[in-house]
């Protein structure tokens, strides 16, 4: 019960008018009944299938409204969608399929006529990946976090809080009232071959800080928050869309990290969490049982030790991590018994109807238990009450695209400027221009023009651009041709900028071919790159490689903007958050 009145006491207002937002309150705003909705009515009325259908969040193929989707809807009547990038052309197109998709919302069966707190339908939680960085689904229009990590290194849970509430605004224009972020993994392993930069690093309270105003500042605008990958996905070295990783961590160390960040969530009102398809051989029932259908994770861990009462939603279930293993029905009726609430499949129209008949057979035979799907049920409707989706009028066309072209996103250059962080800074190169003195000859090279245009406006540098994701051929001669450039130009500074590994070489090139130059390195995707050239002399991360961050991270090197930034993660040079005089700490 304590943690039920947390949840519905926390988070946020809920009855959003059509016309326009109302103003957003400084502070959590006081409880929040169930919207006048009589859910447990709603239960009773709902027949087996729309039950399970509750369980379902789904995807589909297509960008307008057709047969095929409509009967699929109306077939399944899923408790909720995902739309992704094959969905999505624009905010117009998204939310005129959105309103074509809630047309098709599951009606509730009444002898005569409803009372007035049982709904006549149901509404679908309408979702999307809108993480930043690499994972997002609306690429304009709309916020677009340079990284989670990015929010980490400005370690500021307020500036976190807005960067929500003004994605929250912009999801809320386009249809959604559900965010399947942010990532409260832990980034502890340098080979994560997932998580990255998708983490807001490496120290389990800052990322439960940061999280939590992320999530606040969501619900404050009405969007359903939904934390992944619990219990924790950060400490891993295989990809679970691939194969099920492994965590041989004990209880105690998953409370000490992996665990920490939610438990700070569901403290602070967290409504959702994504589960992750890991297997955790000291807590889970066997060796090799994901905690997506382990009932001593789901319901031991986070329902019984955790005291939390929130909506369970599983991982996608065509994942290689789970199907491997069970099958998408067979892990589907495993997750439900196991405390998920509302299980995930988004691709392949077999697998969505697989699930739907293994759900279907289950509750028939008795293996699922009739208080066991109305409890997932009710909680499945207890959260759309709570964000006020039995009431929530969608936007016109019109007001959204008026709403969304005043939208006021200067938060993400907020966001930008203060992640860069200097984390090697030999003999203090950088900043390149200093104060009374003529600024070194620098050759920059990298694939973000932002960044050259800095750098060239800002201390006149010679630029080579660089292709983003080059094959290794292409990598050996942009390697000599930085080099030979060097050498035409006599530069005292080479300065390069990159995302990934594949322009490490080029670092590699410099520092073999021009000793005597000095070498700066920009990383705008993992900072762990600079373990593969640690005798680089100046190493800043950006966190980010869309124009804000690229423009930031010139700014810093050139001399116009201070290096803010705190390390959110273990580098090899010593523990996350502490930079001493321009370096790494010992």
């Amino acid at each position: 019960m304590r943690a039920s009145f947390v949840l519905a006491s926390l988070l946020l207002w809920v009855a959003l008018p059509s016309r326009a937002l109302p103003p957003l309150p400084p502070s959590p705003p006081p409880p929040w009944a169930i919207d006048g909705v009589d859910v447990g009515a709603i239960v009773e009325r709902l027949s087996i299938e729309q039950k399970v259908g509750q369980l379902l969040l789904l995807g589909f193929g297509g960008t307008t409204m057709d047969g095929t989707i409509s009967s699929f809807l109306d077939d399944m009547q899923p408790g909720g969608v995902a739309l992704f990038t094959r969905n999505i052309q624009g905010p117009e197109q998204t939310l005129t399929l959105v309103r074509a998709v809630r047309d098709h919302d599951p009606k509730v069966k009444c002898l005569g006529t409803c009372p007035t707190t049982v709904p006549t339908s149901v509404p679908m939680f309408v979702s999307v990946d809108q993480e930043g960085g690499s994972v997002v689904r609306l690429k304009r229009d709309a916020i677009v976090l340079p990284s989670a990590m990015a929010l980490g290194a400005t370690d500021d849970p307020e500036l976190a809080r807005r960067v929500g509430r003004q994605l929250g605004e912009d999801l809320r224009w386009w249809g959604f009232n559900m965010n399947l972020a942010p990532v409260l993994d832990v980034n502890s392993n340098p080979k994560n071959p997932v998580i990255g930069v998708r983490s807001f690093g490496g120290d389990p309270n800052r990322v439960g800080e940061i999280g939590v105003g992320y999530v606040a500042g969501l619900g404050e605008s009405g969007i359903v928050a939904v934390a992944k990958h619990f219990p924790g996905h950060g400490d891993t070295d295989a990809d679970s869309h691939y194969a099920m990783p492994v965590l041989h961590h004990d209880r105690a160390r998953l409370d000490a990290v992996e665990l920490r960040p939610f438990a700070r969530g569901f403290a602070a009102g967290l409504p959702a969490i994504m589960t992750a398809h890991i297997a955790l051989p000291g807590v889970a029932e066997g060796d090799d049982v994901p905690a997506t259908v382990s009932a001593k994770v789901l319901t031991g861990v986070l329902r019984e030790d955790l005291g939390w009462d929130g909506l369970v939603i599983t991982d996608g279930l065509e994942m290689q991590g789970v199907i491997d293993k069970y099958g998408a029905g067979e892990a589907a009726v495993r997750a439900v018994l196991a405390g998920a609430d509302m299980v995930m499949v988004l691709w392949f129209p077999e697998k969505k109807k697989e699930v739907q008949r293994a759900l279907l057979d289950a509750v028939a035979t008795g293996r699922l238990p009739m208080e066991r799907l109305d409890q997932a049920v009710r909680r499945v409707l207890e959260h759309k009450a709570r964000y006020g989706l039995f009431t929530r009028a969608l936007p016109t066309v019109e007001e959204a695209t008026a709403a969304l072209a005043k939208s006021d996103r200067r938060v993400l250059q907020e966001v930008a400027d203060r992640a860069v962080t200097l984390v090697k800074n030999d003999a203090a190169i950088v900043p390149l221009k200093k104060k009374g003195e003529t600024p070194p000859k620098v050759v920059a090279a990298a694939p973000f023009g932002a960044f050259l245009r800095g750098l060239q406006r800002g201390v006149s540098a010679r630029t080579v651009a660089l292709p983003s994701a080059p094959t290794k051929a292409q990598t050996a001669r942009d390697s000599e041709r930085v080099v030979e450039v060097a050498r035409e130009e006599g530069a005292e500074v080479v300065v390069i900028g990159l995302q990934t590994g594949d322009h490490i070489a080029i670092v590699k090139a410099v520092q073999q071919a021009l000793p005597g130059v000095k070498v700066v390195v920009v990383s705008f995707g993992s900072p762990w790159l600079i373990n593969a050239f640690p005798g680089v002399d100046a190493y800043l991360c950006a966190f980010g490689w869309r124009d804000d961050s690229a423009a930031a991270a010139a700014a810093v090197v050139v001399g116009n903007k201070p290096a803010r930034g705190r390390l959110p993660v273990v580098l090899a040079g010593g523990p996350a958050g502490d930079v001493v005089d321009g370096k790494a700490a010992p």
